[in-house]
C-alpha cells in the first residue's frame, strides 16, 4: 500500500508543478496576446505565491486534524475547476486573479504530501520517499515540458491549461479509491494515537521552536533554494530562448533534459544521505553536511553560466545546479518533522510556505533586474543568476554551521515499521 500512496503522491506533484510551470512555457504567446512588459510578466509570476505561504500553513494544519486524504482530494478538485476556468480569461487582471487562486489552493500540497509520505516509510527510507515526491515536481515542471509545449503550439495555451485540469480530476478519483489515510492497522502505537485528540500547541513554545537554529536555518536554506525553483519555473524557458537563442522546440527539449538529469542527481544525493543515516544514525553527517555540500557545489555550477555561454555547457551546468541545490527539498522536511513528529504537516508547511515567500520575490526581482539592464538582456539575466548563486551559497554554509537536529527520530515506534507496513 505504501508504494501505491507514494506513486500517487508523485503524480500529484507532477500535476502541482506542471500547473506552476506551464505559465512559463506559455510565456511568449501569453505576453504577446496581452501585450505584457517584463515587469508585468514578473507580476504574473509572483501572483501565484501571494497566498501560497498562508494557505500552505493552514491547509497542512487542517490535514493534521481531518486527514491528508480528505484535504488532498478537496484541493485537487479546486485545481480542476480553476484550470478549466482559464478558458474564460480575456485580460491581465483575470490572469493574475487566476494565478492567485491557483496558488492559494496548491499551497498545501507539498507539505501535506511530505507529511503523508513520512507516515508510510521508515527512517532509512524517508529521504528517498520525499525525493520521489520532489521528483514529481521536477517531472511536472520540466520533463513534461515538451508535451506541454506541443499542446500550447498545436491547440493554444488555454487548452493546454484545461488539459491539466482534466489530469487533476483523474488523480482525485484514483487517490480516493486506491489509498488509505495511514497505516494505522499495522502497529498498535499509531492506533492509540488516532483515538487521542491532537493537543493544541502553545503559541510561545511553537515560536521558540521555529526560532531554534535547526528550524530557522533549515527554513532559510529552503527559502534560498526555492528562489531557484521559481526561477526555473518562470524564467528558464524565456532565458533559453532570449539569452541562449534556442528555438521553442530546442527550449522544450533542453528543459526536459535538465529535469531528467537533475532528478537523478538529487535522488542520488537523497539515497546517499539515507545510506549514511542507516549506517551511523548521525543527522549532522548524513543529512546536514550532505545537503550543505550539495547546495554549495550547485551554487558554483549555477554561477558558471555567467562566464561560459555555450549552450551545451549551459545545459550541463543547469543540470548540476538544479540537481545539487534541490537536495534540501526532500531532506529539509525530514529534519523539520523530526523537530515535532506529531505535527508533521504543520512543520513541513512552515518550511515550504516560508520558502515559498521566495515565489513572491523571485519573479518580481528577476523582472526588475532585467528591466534595469535596458536592452542588454544577457546582462540582466546574469545579474539575477549571480544574486541567486550568492544567496544559495551563503545559506548553504549557514545551514552546515547552525543546523543540529536531534540525534534520533522522536517517533521510536517507527523502528519496527519496516516489518509491519509493507
Amino acid at each position: 500500500m505504501r508504494w501505491v500512496v507514494l506513486i500517487l503522491l508523485f503524480f500529484g506533484a507532477v500535476i502541482n508543478f506542471a500547473d506552476k510551470s506551464i505559465v512559463g512555457l506559455a510565456a511568449v504567446p501569453i505576453m504577446k496576446e496581452f501585450n505584457l512588459t517584463y515587469a508585468e510578466w514578473g507580476l504574473v509570476g509572483s501572483s501565484y505565491y501571494w497566498l501560497y505561504p498562508v494557505t500552505g500553513i493552514f491547509g497542512a494544519a487542517w490535514a493534521d486534524r481531518l486527514g491528508a486524504k480528505k484535504v488532498l482530494g478537496f484541493i485537487m478538485l479546486t485545481w480542476t475547476v480553476l484550470q478549466f476556468g482559464v478558458l474564460a480569461i480575456t485580460a491581465l487582471p483575470l490572469l493574475i486573479l487566476y494565478r492567485i487562486l491557483l496558488g492559494a489552493f496548491e499551497g498545501p500540497y507539498s507539505p501535506i504530501a511530505y507529511s503523508h509520505a513520512d507516515k508510510w516509510f521508515p527512517p532509512k527510507l524517508k529521504g528517498f520517499a520525499n525525493s520521489v515526491v520532489v521528483g514529481g515536481g521536477t517531472v511536472g515542471a520540466m520533463i513534461v515540458a515538451p508535451i506541454l509545449v506541443s499542446l500550447i503550439t498545436i491547440f493554444g495555451w488555454k487548452v493546454a491549461f484545461a488539459a491539466l485540469g482534466a489530469a487533476s480530476l483523474v488523480w482525485f478519483f484514483l487517490f480516493q479509491f486506491l489509498t488509505k489515510e495511514n497505516p494505522v492497522e499495522v502497529y498498535e502505537n499509531v492506533q492509540k494515537k488516532k483515538k487521542q485528540k491532537l493537543e493544541k500547541i502553545k503559541v510561545k513554545d511553537f515560536l521558540l521552536l521555529l526560532a531554534s537554529p535547526t528550524a530557522l536555518f533549515t527554513t532559510l536554506a529552503y527559502f534560498s533554494t526555492y528562489i531557484l525553483v521559481v526561477w526555473f519555473s518562470v524564467w528558464l524557458p524565456i532565458y533559453l530562448v532570449e539569452a541562449v537563442k534556442m528555438t521553442p522546440g530546442q527550449m522544450g527539449t533542453s528543459v526536459a533534459i535538465i529535469g531528467v538529469v537533475s532528478v537523478c542527481i538529487y535522488m542520488g544525493v537523497s539515497m546517499a544521505s539515507d545510506h549514511l543515516f542507516k549506517k551511523n544514525q548521525n543527522w549532522r553527517s548524513s543529512r546536514v553536511f550532505v545537503v550543505a555540500g550539495a547546495m554549495i557545489l550547485g551554487a558554483l555550477f549555477f554561477s558558471s553560466i555567467m562566464i561560459f555561454h555555450n549552450p551545451i555547457w549551459v545545459i550541463v551546468a543547469m543540470c548540476l545546479a538544479k540537481g545539487l541545490t534541490y537536495a534540501i527539498l526532500p531532506i529539509g522536511p525530514t529534519i523539520m518533522i523530526n523537530e515535532m513528529q506529531e505535527r508533521g504537516g504543520l512543520m513541513t508547511s512552515i518550511l515550504t510556505s516560508s520558502g515559498n515567500l521566495a515565489g513572491i520575490i523571485a519573479p518580481l526581482l528577476t523582472g526588475y533586474i532585467i528591466s534595469l539592464a535596458g536592452g542588454n538582456q544577457l546582462l540582466g539575466y546574469n545579474l539575477s543568476i549571480l544574486f541567486m548563486a550568492i544567496l544559495v551559497l551563503a545559506f548553504g554554509i549557514l545551514f552546515a554551521i547552525f543546523v543540529k537536529p536531534a540525534g534520533k527520530l522522536k517517533n521510536k515506534s517507527s523502528d519496527n515499521f519496516d516489518l509491519k507496513s509493507s
